[in-house]
This record gives C-alpha cells, sequence and structure tokens, in this order.
C-alpha cells in the first residue's frame, strides 16, 4: 500500500516544535538557553500590554537560529530566516518585527546614549558583527517604518530576557497569543 503525501503540520505544532528545537541550545555564551531567552522575551512583551503580533515577534525573534528554520536559509543571518519563517506562518508584520531586531539593536545605540551599557558583553560583540551603530541612512529608513517603534521594544525585551530561572508563561500560553496575531 502507498500512503500519499503527507498532511501539513499546522501552525501551532510548527512553532511549538520549532521553539521546542532550541531547548538546552547555548545562545551564543548567556546565562540561558535559546528557549528560556524566547519564553522571557514573550513574557515581557505580553506583561507590558504588547498585541498579539508582537508578543509572536518577541517570542520568535531568534526562530532563524533553531535547526529546522535555519537549514532552510543556511547563508542568512538568523534574523533574516526567522523573518522568511515568521511571514509564511503569521504574515508580513510579524515577519517583519523578528527581520527588525538587529537592526532596532544597531538604531538604539545610535540613538539612546545610555543603551549600549545596557547590552551584555555577548550583546556587544555581536553588534559589531553586526555592522556596528546604524548608519544615519539607514536609521532614518529604519524609523520612517511604522513597526520601527514595536520592533525596538523586541529589542529592549531581547536584551532584558538572559536572566537564568526568571519566571515565564508557559510556551502554550505565549503560543496562544502569538497564533492570535
Amino acid at each position: 500500500m502507498t500512503q500519499g503525501p503527507t498532511a501539513p503540520v499546522p501552525t501551532r505544532e510548527r512553532l511549538r516544535a520549532d521553539l521546542c528545537a532550541v531547548a538546552d541550545l547555548p545562545y551564543d555564551g548567556e546565562a540561558v538557553d535559546q528557549l528560556a531567552h524566547a519564553l522571557q522575551c514573550g513574557t515581557l512583551a505580553v506583561r507590558a500590554g504588547a498585541r498579539p503580533a508582537v508578543v509572536a515577534a518577541a517570542l520568535l525573534h531568534d526562530i532563524g537560529r533553531s535547526p529546522g528554520v535555519s537549514a532552510q536559509l543556511p547563508d542568512a543571518p538568523h534574523e533574516r530566516a526567522g523573518a522568511a519563517y515568521c511571514t509564511r506562518l503569521l504574515g508580513h508584520e510579524v515577519g517583519w518585527l523578528v527581520g527588525a531586531h538587529v537592526l532596532a539593536k544597531r538604531a538604539l545605540v545610535t540613538l539612546d546614549p545610555g543603551y549600549a551599557a545596557l547590552l551584555s558583553p555577548v550583546s556587544v560583540r555581536s553588534l559589531e558583527q553586526q555592522g556596528g551603530p546604524a548608519a544615519s541612512a539607514e536609521l532614518d529608513r529604519f524609523l520612517r517604518h511604522p513597526l520601527a517603534r514595536e520592533a525596538m521594544d523586541v529589542r529592549r525585551w531581547d536584551d532584558e530576557a538572559k536572566v537564568p530561572g526568571a519566571p515565564t508563561m508557559a510556551l502554550d500560553e505565549l503560543l496562544d497569543v502569538a497564533i492570535a496575531a
């Protein structure tokens, strides 16, 4: 007996599987693994009263590091792989926010003199690899985007979400909000 094509995996299960795939994966030398980081970031967004698309972006901003997601665009930086994945599953808005979280860091370094001092040593190192502070032309273009402020919110939660043992919402609770996006 031959089997027909397999049914596509529903969005919720795909998101859950790809997030669970980063559990216990090191986070570039940070004190938390990548799943704990994602849960903390999503929880911070919920606590701040962010709308569902922004919560989804906060939870999924580093999903491009998940093995199954990064394999789809193996030569792309994690923010680009994550943006493509999120756009496909959750729409353009979530995809743009995920793709913009690195530029948002670079913009914040340029705009807020105290911001760089808040970055972890790992984030300071990656800033240099990501191009350093945003140049004025890219900063102007970024700030004109209607989601720029929310991208900077995601970035600030990203920076805060590196605390070992921090209490978070459960993954399924966060996915409930993300899927509502």
